[in-house]
């Protein structure tokens, strides 16, 4: 019978030599092979249900933000041991990991990446001391909605008015100078026309290369910052868990068919969810709700509503911005202002004391995603119908 290397009859042969070696050390060697090789075989036995023990130990797999935890738990169970890096109460936005969680990433096989902001700057380093690390995002690919566009498009149009506005004078000034040019019959005096021309015309490439690179630029502004709250969206989400589930039946193996079972499951389980809360909100497609920080804007695409934010990209509203958005919230009736714990609740409560409105929680990083969609379904249900009856 022929063996190969990792096959348990291998296993056992290399398991008894090494056996028959430290008895070698303990008993010495015309003792140890008095010893029946039933004996070493025995013992070989023994000592098997810890080498399958440690080959079945739990995948050790990094998670940014509790969703993700939740979703990797619903798919391989006790097949993983998860580490979330951001706590209930921290905000992803302004996190960094602690040294007790940088060292603990030092021997993590697997990190399953979402794009929240720090990973873009950690990941790097993670990965430096961590070489044997697989990083996955789960974002990649995805449609990724930006913060804060409006303001930035209104601006770049003002600019690229500008740019276009000066090229013109310039260009202009140009056709009056060739018009200059056949005016004049002196060589001398044609000389230093042609030369002024050159000049003219470097000039008009140096606004055309900044026209261009203005454009790049109002195109770069007008998407603003990446909201990577992807997964308040079931649709996206499903994506997210598909991929997750490919990566760990990859690492997992011995558990693909469960991990495969437990994907379906959830993936029926989203498509419900989505469902559900597609009907509940029907009735209130194109309304309005402010929030204090815009987290739940892939969930007002999805089942059509729009958020309006009272803090954009970690500032607080002026005090001009405040009385604009009590202004416009007194106009559109709204009669309920969302927090998250993660967040300052400082300028929400002031808006609400201003409106006499209520405040209640819309929390994008509850670990029970599904009780946690739910809940939020509800409070803006409620807050609409709060609303309609002023």
């Amino acid at each position: 019978m022929s063996m190969h290397a990792g096959s348990p009859l291998a296993s056992r042969q290399v398991l008894c030599e090494k056996l028959l070696s430290r008895v070698q050390r303990t008993l010495g060697p015309r003792a140890a092979r008095a010893l029946p090789l039933s004996v070493l075989g025995a013992l070989a036995a023994f000592a098997t249900p810890a080498a399958h023990a440690q080959d079945s130990a739990p995948l050790h797999v990094a998670v940014s933000v509790p969703p993700v935890a939740w979703m990797v738990d619903q798919l391989a169970g006790e097949h993983v041991e998860i580490t979330t890096l951001v706590k209930p109460g921290d905000s992803p936005h302004a996190y960094d990991p602690t040294p007790r969680q940088v060292a603990e990433l030092s021997t993590v096989p697997l990190y399953l990446a979402i794009g929240v902001p720090f990973e873009q700057v950690w990941l790097p380093r993670l990965v430096k001391n961590n070489a044997e690390m697989q990083v996955v995002h789960l974002e990649e690919g995805l449609n990724t909605r930006h913060f804060g566009s409006g303001e930035a498009h209104e601006h770049g149009h003002d600019e690229a008015h500008a740019h276009e506005q000066e090229h013109d004078e310039h260009h202009g000034a140009h056709e009056g100078h060739e018009e200059h040019h056949d005016e004049h019959a002196d060589h001398e005096a044609h000389e230093e026309h042609h030369e002024e021309h050159e000049g003219h015309d470097e000039h008009h490439a140096e606004l055309a290369d900044h026209q261009e690179h203005g454009a790049q630029h109002d195109e770069d502004e007008d998407l603003g910052e990446a909201d990577p709250h992807l997964w308040l969206d079931p649709q996206r989400m499903q994506t997210v868990v598909e991929r997750a589930a490919e990566v760990l039946e990859a690492r997992l193996p011995q558990h693909a068919s469960e991990i495969d079972a437990n994907e379906q499951r959830l993936l029926k389980t989203l498509s419900e969810l989505d469902e559900q809360i597609a009907q509940t909100l029907a009735p209130y497609k194109g309304r309005n709700f402010l929030i204090f920080h815009p987290s739940f804007g892939y969930f007002a695409d999805r089942y059509s509503l729009e958020q309006h934010a009272i803090e954009v990209s970690g500032r607080e509203p002026t005090p001009r911005e405040m009385a604009s958005l009590i202004t416009r919230a007194k106009d559109e009736n709204i009669g309920t202002i969302f927090v998250s714990g993660q967040f300052s609740q400082t300028a929400a409560k002031r808006i609400a004391s201003s409106l006499e409105a209520e405040v209640a929680v819309l929390d994008p990083l509850a670990e029970d995603y599904l009780d946690n969609l739910k809940h939020a379904t509800e409070a803006l249900k409620a807050g609409f119908e709060l609303t309609d009856s002023q």
